[in-house]
């Protein structure tokens, strides 16, 4: 086997090891346990988005420019200060700024991992299978994250601060693992003309132009944007239902399992139910868990989240494999983290409208409108799609 051919099998390890997020069940707790309260915790969360958003589409002409390698080598050493940060935070300032190194990590990360997979691919003459290895890799990275969330739950019955410092060994060899990739080989690689003429001349010609991936883009971040809203709701969600705190790391573990499983059959679904329905599928299922989560709050109301998770799953595996097969390579991260930037602004926008809504009303109130916007939101751009072509 090739050094090329090895970074198919490097990058399950990869999104394996940064899974291992053992916090991540109990991070609101975590930083409520050190005086935060739930609007602020969920402002963090906001902060953390935004700082993605403003780093997004920069780090994927980094990486469009530089390489994916390099971007997965600067991500990984950032999203490693950051996660030392968060073991030393204390207040919400200590927080703020690691959730910023975070984001500014992940940024980084974000579409240079699937752009280097899809090169690498396309390299080796198997571009047709993208999707399923794509999807594969998402599978395994979620189960890594099941079990760091089941783990994390018990370290957080001792101190809820070991769950930090558990993930930092997995995150170090982050840094290594990405070095040893090789870079695939591109159809051309950007003439640096200046980032901001190069990025709008980019913006300008594949967008504008390009009805179908404009609106695909678009369609996409407004479902990633609404199903991830809630996402720092779910520990005092849990609370209000009477689950017990022992049990919110099985549950999140359950969430990783049910989009894991989407994820890796994404490709065998679609081609089952079609483009359209799949697209249309993606508003109806957000909407309805959150009407329902609205209306049902009792001890196994965690289930209907499993439909949330089913569509973060489904959803990136679709729509990745739909924008690889129109955009080249050389643009190529830049314009999946376009649609992970707008994704990410919606969501961070949605959790300052939120954030203040749960402070004055309840969570019901919270969630009823949630499960409303998305269905109008959603329903305005399938309008749009429909009358572009595309379903």
């Amino acid at each position: 086997m090739n050094r090329l051919e090895q970074n198919i099998k490097k990058m399950y390890l990869y999104q394996i090891l940064n899974g291992m997020v053992f916090v991540a069940p109990v991070f609101i707790l975590f930083v409520q346990e050190n005086g935060l309260t739930l609007t602020q915790a969920i402002y963090l969360q906001a902060i953390f988005a935004f700082t993605v958003v403003l780093f997004e589409v920069p780090s994927g002409y980094f990486a469009d420019l530089y390489g994916r390698r390099q971007s997965l080598v600067l991500g990984s050493s950032i999203e490693l200060l950051g996660l030392v940060g968060l073991c030393l935070s204390s207040d919400f300032w200590s927080f703020f700024v690691s959730e910023l190194f975070i984001g500014v990590g992940i940024a980084f990360l974000s579409g240079a991992n699937m752009a280097l997979v899809y090169d690498t691919l396309k390299e080796l003459g198997r571009s047709d299978e993208y999707k399923e290895i794509w999807g594969n890799i998402t599978f395994y990275s979620l189960m890594s994250v099941a079990f760091s969330s089941i783990v994390g739950g018990l370290i957080a019955s001792l101190e809820l601060r070991f769950t930090v410092y558990a993930s930092l060994p997995f995150y170090f060899i982050l840094i290594p693992l990405a070095y040893s990739l090789k870079e695939p080989k591109r159809t051309k690689v950007i003439v640096k003309k200046g980032y901001a003429k190069e990025l709008w001349l980019m913006s300008k010609t594949l967008l504008h132009e390009n009805k179908k991936l404009r609106w695909i883009i678009v369609y996409s971040a407004v479902i990633m944007g609404f199903n991830q809203t809630a996402f720092p709701f779910y520990q005092d969600y849990f609370r209000l239902s009477g689950l017990d705190i022992v049990y919110f790391g099985v549950v999140f573990a359950s969430f990783q399992v049910v989009a894991g499983y989407s994820s890796k059959y994404a490709h065998k679904i679609e081609s089952f139910i079609g483009d359209s329905y799949s697209l249309v599928m993606l508003t109806l299922l957000v909407s309805v868990s959150y009407l329902l989560m609205s209306q049902f709050i009792y001890l196994f109301s965690f289930t209907i989240i499993f439909l949330q998770q089913f569509i973060r799953g489904f959803r990136v595996i679709v729509v990745t494999d739909y924008i690889n097969r129109i955009v080249d390579s050389e643009h190529r991260a830049t314009i999946l983290s376009i649609e992970s930037f707008l994704g990410r602004f919606i969501y961070g926008l949605l959790l300052i409208i939120f954030g203040g809504v749960i402070k004055f009303y309840s969570m019901s109130v919270s969630l009823f409108l949630l499960g409303v916007m998305t269905f109008v939101f959603g329903g305005a751009v399938l309008l749009i799609l429909k009358r572009n072509g595309i379903l």
